[in-house]
């Protein structure tokens, strides 16, 4: 009965992690993975170390034959599925602080407020009221409601009248307001802005993302171009920038030597832009390097 490994190296300690080998952290998804191993291929492939000593050759080559054999082990889902549980059950758990409860704070004292000034009725003395100081622990009784002496008549509130002669002002009219309503925009309403992902503003940044990648294609950077091509896209899903991202994708599988994916790239940018001048150069290049390296077998 086979018993779960509590880290990625219990089952076989000779066998390196793969995503250790690619610099990952183990959470990663296949696209992640393929542009952490063209990384290193572009840096580490024997093509380009030419000029180098045979112990930065070999070391190189050591360095590439790891990240594609970790590239190959993550391509598949079972495999990627497995390390990343495995990583996953090594990491250490940070055990989490201890929540303290709030500090007691003392009340404040409730000081009651003071109610209205009592103005008694017109003509009517009244005696002035002595400061009340209560014994100690004897309850105090609610006031009493004021209830005015009986038969002493209690003044009401006068209605208001203007003196004679005294204009008496009214409310401006809503005459001015009617041409506004009845454009239909409220005199107060702030105009509203204008929905995002509309107007000018995302074509100019998906142009501006395609001349940057086009700069990135020339420089051979086909990484950057990559990327920059990917959020035109997403930003503007013109067919154009669709066809360049295959394009910068078939390039680094030329890189790789991956010629089958490459020229599947180039034929797949060609069927969303027949007019794609880089795809066609693209296929030539192949064409050259991939008989180049058979005569070489």
């Amino acid at each position: 009965m086979s018993q779960d490994p509590s880290s990625p190296h219990d089952k076989n300690p000779s066998e390196k992690n793969p995503f250790e080998v690619l610099g990952l952290h183990g959470a990663e998804d296949l696209p992640a993975i393929r542009k952490a191993f063209l990384r290193i291929a572009a840096q580490s492939h024997p093509d380009r170390l030419r000029a180098k000593s045979q112990e930065e050759k070999a070391q190189a080559l050591e360095l590439f034959l790891s990240a594609k054999k970790a590239f190959e082990v993550l391509s598949q889902p079972d495999k990627r599925r497995e390390w990343s549980e495995r990583m996953a059950r090594a990491r250490p758990r940070t055990p989490s602080a201890p929540v303290s409860p709030p500090p007691e704070t003392a009340s404040a004292p409730v000081v009651p407020r003071p109610g209205p000034a009592f103005t008694p009725a017109h003509g009517v003395p009244v005696a002035p009221r002595p400061a009340f100081t209560p014994a100690h622990g004897v309850p105090v009784a609610p006031r009493p409601a004021f209830t005015p002496a009986p038969g002493v008549p209690v003044a009401l509130r006068p209605a208001f009248t203007p003196a004679h002669g005294v204009p008496v002002t009214s409310p401006a009219p809503a005459a001015s307001a009617a041409p506004r309503a009845a454009s239909g925009v409220h005199p107060t309403a702030e105009p509203k802005p204008a929905p995002r992902g509309s107007g000018p503003l995302p074509a100019a940044a998906a142009l501006q993302l395609y001349k940057l990648g086009m700069l990135a294609l020339e420089s051979a950077d086909y990484a950057k171009a990559l990327d920059l091509f990917a959020k035109a896209a997403k930003i503007a899903p013109a067919p154009r920038h669709q066809a360049m991202e295959l394009v910068c994708r078939g390039y680094q599988y030329l890189s790789t030597r991956f010629f089958d994916r490459a020229r599947e790239s180039f034929e797949q940018a060609l069927q969303l832009l027949p007019e794609c001048r880089e795809a066609r150069v693209g296929l030539e290049l192949l064409d050259k390097q991939s008989s180049r390296y058979l005569k070489g077998r």
